[in-house]
């Protein structure tokens, strides 16, 4: 009977241990499943913090790399809008296309500074660096074509002026002293006059006029004087306008007013003759105001179509 309780006693104890051991079998599997975890989890956020790293340094990469592209393109502009600058320099005559592309270009310099880039803003202005090339060499090419062209069209107009000259000095001997003293042929459409004359005269009952040096016996002054021939001037019908101021400074004759753009004139009589781009003498008379002219010193000024003065003289009377 001892020896059953003992038996009993003996199984109970095993029964004990078998089932405190397989009590503590979850306890060790849970551990290792947080440390798995945990593993995981520190591996994901270094996998995510270097992903993020990596991109923001390669963000700023791109950056870096936008702004050098972004200072080549303005280099390349600065470089065009330079060569406009030189090119309108040049120029002796404004050449408006130019303006307006440096103008362009200049925005555009200005519009780069200022602009945050992207890949799209780069690409445009890359493309449109491209087009200001083209459109540079373009306009390069007509202004140098044109400044050849006026060169030209100078040296054939002082080929002109010299053959016009070299004509109008054989064919008279007067208009050869007066083209000694200042250039009466000058290239282009103005017309000049040589032999300026005045003259008071005394109109005889016959109609005969001779010439007198008293105010008191002239009735009319007899302005004359020759247009010298120009080969490139405008022929046809022209008009020039005869100005005869007395000592008092008062305009005699008509006494009337003109304009031309900006230009006003108070003229004597309005002379018109036909021009056929030769010599030709023009003779015209100016009455007197009242019952005589006044003594002293005249002043004679001839204007041309444009109201330029090309002709000035003075006379007294006694």
């Amino acid at each position: 009977m001892i020896n059953s309780e003992k038996f009993d006693d003996s199984s109970q104890k095993e029964e004990f241990t078998f089932d405190e051991g397989y009590a503590n079998e979850p306890r060790k599997g849970g551990g290792i499943i947080s440390k798995i975890l945990i593993g995981v989890l520190a591996i994901t956020t270094g996998f995510v913090g270097y992903h993020a790293y990596s991109l923001r340094e390669q963000k700023d990469k791109n950056e870096i790399e936008l702004n050098e592209q972004k200072e080549q393109i303005i280099k390349e502009l600065s470089a065009l809008k330079t060569s406009y600058d030189k090119a309108v320099e040049e120029n002796k005559t404004t050449n408006q296309d130019l303006i307006d592309a440096r103008n362009k270009v200049s925005m555009y310099i200005d519009s780069l500074k200022t602009m945050k880039m992207s890949m799209a803003s780069l690409t445009k202005y890359r493309n449109q660096v491209f087009t200001l090339t083209k459109e540079r060499e373009r306009l390069l090419a007509i202004n140098d074509s044109l400044r050849r062209s006026n060169a030209l069209i100078r040296q054939e107009r002082d080929s002109v002026a010299g053959a016009l000259q070299t004509t109008v000095s054989y064919a008279d001997s007067l208009v050869q002293q007066n083209t000694k003293l200042r250039k009466v042929v000058e290239s282009g459409e103005e017309l000049q006059i040589n032999k300026l004359t005045t003259e008071a005269v005394k109109e005889r009952s016959s109609g005969r006029l001779v010439e007198t040096s008293r105010s008191k016996a002239a009735d009319k002054i007899r302005v004359c004087f020759t247009v010298a021939a120009n080969r490139i001037a405008k022929s046809g019908t022209r008009h020039f306008y005869i100005q005869l101021v007395d000592p008092n400074g008062i305009t005699l004759g008509e006494n009337g007013t003109t304009s031309v753009g900006d230009n006003t004139v108070n003229y004597s009589v309005a002379t018109r003759f036909i021009y056929e781009n030769k010599n030709i003498d023009v003779c015209d008379f100016v009455s007197k105001s009242g019952d005589k002219f006044e003594k002293g010193t005249y002043r004679v000024v001839v204007f041309d179509d444009k109201l330029k003065s090309i002709g000035e003289t003075e006379f007294s009377l006694k």
